[in-house]
């Protein structure tokens, strides 16, 4: 976890993040104690960096052979992207393909985000997508699995 700040990530002892890559919108890790991909998005969010960001997840589940993610919105400020621009950014059957089985998505508290968020699970034909609005549930309803 060395350089890593505390308030950036939710790590605790118990559930060390080892970050994978860090964009300015995205910090994604690997959660090792759980055993997960935990893509932490920040900040406001524009359909490019939405589209950089999902192409480092899909590759990194991809290289990793992942099989969940906790996706985690609750640092999105803005979702600065149409809704034609959403619909275009198809990324959760590639996700799927590659070997993700379980997908946590955290609500942003942006409105427009929200609603792209329910019609990116409402599109899915992958069952285990569910939305939470706290972290703390999300990771819950994961390690179960």
């Amino acid at each position: 976890m060395s350089g890593l700040a505390s308030d950036q990530t939710r790590a605790t002892p118990t559930s060390p993040l080892q970050l994978i890559k860090e964009l300015p919108q995205l910090r994604l890790s690997y959660d090792t104690a759980n055993d997960w991909l935990y893509a932490d998005w920040r900040g406001r969010q524009t359909a490019a960096t939405v589209l950089e960001g999902s192409e480092l997840i899909v590759a990194t589940v991809a290289a990793g052979k992942y099989n969940k993610l906790l996706n985690d919105n609750t640092h999105l400020t803005i979702m600065d992207v149409t809704t034609e621009e959403w619909r275009n950014i198809r990324v959760l059957n590639r996700l799927f393909n590659q070997g993700l089985q379980y997908l946590a998505w955290v609500y942003s508290p942006d409105p427009q985000g929200r609603l792209h968020t329910d019609y990116s699970v409402n599109q899915s034909a992958w069952p285990l997508v569910l939305t939470f609005e706290e972290y703390s549930m999300a990771a819950e309803w994961l390690r179960q699995y």
